[in-house]
């Protein structure tokens, strides 16, 4: 009820008090009509409030007058985290107030640029403009000015951890804190100096230290509605977790970050990692809808650095560019949609594969049994199979250098292991051979490959198939129907069956297993 009243006569008086001014076309009245009374505008019509106040402050003539507006209208862009607008009037403030005897509010202005810097990224700039505040209000002991010297601190102090000079700022902030109780400033003040010694133990890795200091004095921040600061102090929370290897806490406190991005549209480079994070996090837990969100915010945000941070940008380390941010979405949603109709795609694709299997095994068989079938033609015309080693050579071509006798003794050599069937031996290898011949490994491979017009290896392989071949077509023998394949392999000396296997499909075209069973079907309906 007290505070309807208050509120009635507030109005009540801003009403008398604009009245009376313009009644009295009192344009420095005016002018401070919109100056000292924009705060009890709602927040949408305070710019347009302020902008009332210029054309009768200009009127007025008077420097002190003009830069006293432009320093109101700095401080709202600064309560609406438009930082780069409030430095834009708080210097337009400095334009006109350097020129007046004004050294209280030159000093305020300075310290307001300052706030704005830090915020900017200049943080040895502000540092700078923070000392000369400092010296200034620190000569005087009245309420304002030692107010001026603790906020002034409190900004160094900043100034100093962002420049990794993080034990002077603790220093700095003691100092202030002392102040603050000699004083009997508000508890506020001394919340948010031992809020920010908190963020100096996380840099010093004093991570539980930081978290108990910050997350004490958060909810401070909040009530007095400094969303800004509460969301650093979320971010340190967070980071001071996830260096502690307790990741799950510290993404509870990345949201965070992300809810102000989300409701006060409130981002910061210094809370960018956040994101970093949180992407890096969800991909561990393969979540691939987070990934995508925060991807996603970490666009949005890295589009505002680059327009209200341009200087500061280039200066962040980042893990993702917004190039392969972009990309990185791009695959993730891939990957989703192949999962969601996974299924439809699996069937899909293996009843096409099962189709084209088909087709070919039905293809190849075919063709299989097309080159069978000619190949026992070809057998059964020829009637007899042809094992053999030369017939009695009468011209011998030359051998690369080895003379005539030699080279005759080998084919006779071959002759007589071809006829023995020794080529069924599974222990025949070209050392052995040419130590039964009575020569010596190079004589014996060179009158192979010059006469039989083949390497050892496919030399026996050959023999060893003709003579298979042979032994079922020509001399019908019904022995190897009876093997298995891989007691055929081993009857022709092959190591195993696959090695049969490769040799007779090298040697014919075919798989053993296909010709056995074409010519199987053409006996059965011979004897049918």
């Amino acid at each position: 009820m007290d505070a309807e009243k208050d509120s009635l006569q507030l109005h009540a008086y801003l009403k008398e008090y604009r009245h009376r001014a313009f009644r009295e076309k009192n344009n420095e009245r005016i002018s401070a009509y919109y100056k000292n009374f924009v705060f009890q505008q709602k927040e949408e019509k305070q710019l347009t409030f302020i902008d009332s106040a210029l054309p009768y402050a200009f009127k007025t003539k008077d420097k002190a007058v003009i830069g006293d507006v432009y320093l109101t209208k700095g401080i709202l862009f600064y309560s609406i985290k438009d930082f780069q607008k409030a430095l834009n009037n708080y210097l337009k403030a400095n334009e006109y107030i350097s020129q007046t005897d004004d050294i209280y509010n030159k000093k305020r202005i300075k310290y307001q640029i300052g706030i704005v810097k830090n915020y900017l990224g200049y943080y040895a700039d502000a540092a700078s403009l923070f000392q000369e505040c400092i010296e200034y209000y620190g000569q005087d002991e009245t309420y304002n000015m030692q107010r001026g010297y603790v906020k002034s601190i409190e900004g160094l102090a900043w100034s100093y951890t962002k420049m990794n000079r993080v034990k002077e700022s603790n220093q700095v902030l003691q100092t202030a804190l002392r102040s603050v109780e000699k004083n009997n400033f508000s508890k506020l003040d001394g919340h948010y100096i031992v809020f920010k010694q908190g963020i100096n133990d996380y840099f010093l890795k004093n991570y539980s230290e930081g978290i108990r200091k910050i997350e004490q004095k958060i909810p401070f921040l909040y009530e007095n509605e400094d969303f800004a600061w509460a969301t650093v102090g979320n971010f340190y929370i967070g980071q001071s977790y996830w260096d502690m290897k307790e990741k799950e806490k510290a993404i509870s406190y990345f949201e965070k970050v992300n809810q102000a991005f989300e409701t006060k549209k409130y981002t910061h480079p210094d809370v960018r990692k956040s994101y970093e994070l949180l992407i890096s996090y969800y991909k561990s837990k393969n979540d691939k809808n987070k990934q995508i969100y925060y991807i996603e915010q970490l666009v949005k945000a890295d589009s505002i650095y680059s327009q209200n941070h341009k200087h500061l940008i280039h200066k962040i380390h980042k893990e993702y560019e917004t190039k392969d941010l972009l990309q990185a979405k791009k695959e993730l949603e891939r990957s989703l949609f192949v999962e969601k109709y996974k299924t439809g795609i699996i069937s899909g694709v293996a009843f096409f594969i099962l189709i084209a299997s088909l087709v070919v095994y039905f293809q190849q068989k075919k063709k299989a049994k097309k080159v069978a079938q000619e190949l026992i033609r070809k057998i059964e015309s020829i009637q007899k199979q042809i094992v053999e080693s030369s017939e009695e050579l009468k011209i011998i071509p030359k051998t690369n250098n080895i003379n005539d006798e030699t080279v005759l003794k080998i084919l006779e050599k071959l002759t007589g292991f071809e006829q023995q069937q020794k080529f069924l031996k599974p222990d025949v290898t070209l050392e052995k051979l040419a130590n039964d011949f009575g020569t010596n490994t190079s004589y014996l491979s060179s009158v192979i490959n010059s006469h039989k017009n083949q390497k050892f290896n496919d030399y026996i392989n050959s023999l060893r198939i003709n003579y298979v071949i042979n032994e079922m077509v020509i001399n019908s023998s019904t022995d190897f129907f009876r093997y298995s394949m891989d007691g055929i392999a081993q009857h022709l000396g092959f190591k195993s069956e696959n090695t049969f296997s490769r040799a007779f499909q090298k040697h014919t075209g075919i798989k053993p297993s296909v010709f056995i069973k074409e010519l199987s079907e053409k006996q059965h309906l011979k004897s049918a």
